[in-house]
């Protein structure tokens, strides 16, 4: 277990560097050879983020889409973000996204919520037989922010206040900032410094409802780590 942290920490140490191959093959030998979920889950924002060459690409959608039939909430999530986004060699294939998402939704990847909603939301993948439904991807967004994902959160926030996908309210997109904010999401931070320049008001009690909801989710993460 020593060792795992060790070498966690360590390609941790490298993803802030810069240094992206030698964290890939790190949190890759860790996710591989010892299913690793912390690994699985930096392997996953690396994905996110956009950091992976068409090569590592291919190799984690090789190990995760096998590790996806075990039931690997982390493995589904990543298969169905390199569907969403067509990354290295995978043809993007939003109706293929959406099955993953649905399944890691299941296995509890909170994030899967947000990537989800957000299809339904925009109507992307509305030619590969995804029709757009702005209903149901809120309700989708909704139950990933009030679950912890930041970025469920924070797009939430951004589509509350920009007002061209949904009516704007500027209320429910400060409280949805606040809480990503909350959860350290760069962005959000920066999203609220020009939001109280441009909508000034008094927004105290949205704050205190979003340091509510941070709270309630931050105990029922420690109470489920204890379990």
């Amino acid at each position: 277990m020593s060792d795992e942290f060790s070498q966690l920490e360590l390609g941790q140490l490298n993803l802030q560097r810069g240094r992206f191959d030698a964290a890939f093959n790190i949190f890759y030998g860790l996710a591989k050879d010892q299913g690793n979920e912390e690994a699985n889950y930096a392997l996953t924002k690396m994905c996110f983020d956009g950091v992976l060459n068409p090569e590592q690409a291919n190799t984690l959608f090789i190990l995760q889409n096998s590790n996806s039939s075990l039931g690997n909430g982390y493995a589904h999530f990543n298969v169905g973000l390199m569907y969403e986004r067509g990354i290295g060699e995978i043809q993007q294939d939003y109706k293929t996204a959406v099955e993953y998402y649905e399944k890691a939704i299941k296995e509890e990847v909170i994030d899967a919520y947000c990537n989800l909603g957000n299809l339904y939301v925009s109507g992307l993948g509305a030619d590969h037989g995804i029709a757009r439904n702005v209903d149901k991807g809120m309700d989708l967004l909704i139950k990933g922010a009030e679950e912890g994902s930041r970025q469920a959160a924070f797009t939430l926030g951004s589509i509350y206040t920009n007002g061209e996908l949904v009516e704007r309210n500027v209320k429910q997109g400060y409280y949805y900032l606040t809480l990503a904010a909350f959860a350290k999401h760069d962005q959000a931070k920066r999203a609220l410094l020009i939001f109280e320049h441009a909508y000034r008001d008094n927004y105290s009690e949205e704050f205190a409802e979003a340091e509510r909801q941070h709270w309630k989710i931050e105990n029922m993460r420690r109470l489920y780590k204890c379990i």
